[in-house]
């Protein structure tokens, strides 16, 4: 079976929901931010910083390459889609599930601390700058769309394990 990788914006709940639909399905969770930390021993607003986006982004590409070998689930980062050559290996080498969350559900969800990208500007309307950008992304690689707003994990996990393939 492929590994289930799930997309989608900062705060739309991938880690949340990764971990728990694992639990769910007796399968192990990776997370791509996670692997990136453990890899080079530095955090990823550290490596933004200092390193810069595009360099995060290469280690991303990198570490979607290795993920997408083992079997599981895979809670990605919420950037992970801007380079197209990580569309192309999400599509075809997972089932790709795509948690959207409105702009005012993730504005309740998302610490903005430990976010880069959503330093020096104000979170909603980065948030919805961020999302404009990356909707499309998201669809094209998507195998199927599930809308997280005023749901519980436990009845997104549900959908999610409704929607697999068998």
């Amino acid at each position: 079976m492929k590994p289930i990788a799930l997309i989608g914006m900062m705060g739309s709940g991938k880690t949340t929901i990764g971990k728990q639909l694992a639990k769910e399905l007796h399968l192990p969770w990776h997370d791509s931010d996670l692997f990136i930390e453990q890899t080079t021993h530095e955090q990823i607003k550290d490596i933004f910083a200092t390193k810069g986006e595009a360099y995060f982004r290469t280690l991303e590409t990198r570490a979607l390459q290795t993920l997408l070998t083992f079997p599981g689930i895979l809670s990605t980062g919420g950037g992970i889609i801007i380079q197209k050559e990580n569309r192309e290996h999400l599509k075809n080498n997972a089932y790709v599930i795509f948690l959207e969350a409105s702009i005012q559900t993730l504005v309740t969800r998302v610490d903005d601390q430990n976010r880069p990208l959503l330093q020096n500007e104000p979170m909603e309307q980065k948030l919805r700058t961020l999302y404009d950008k990356r909707e499309s992304l998201y669809r094209e690689c998507a195998h199927d769309t599930i809308k997280t707003d005023h749901k519980t994990v436990e009845e997104i996990v549900t959908l999610i394990k409704q929607k697999l393939p068998q």
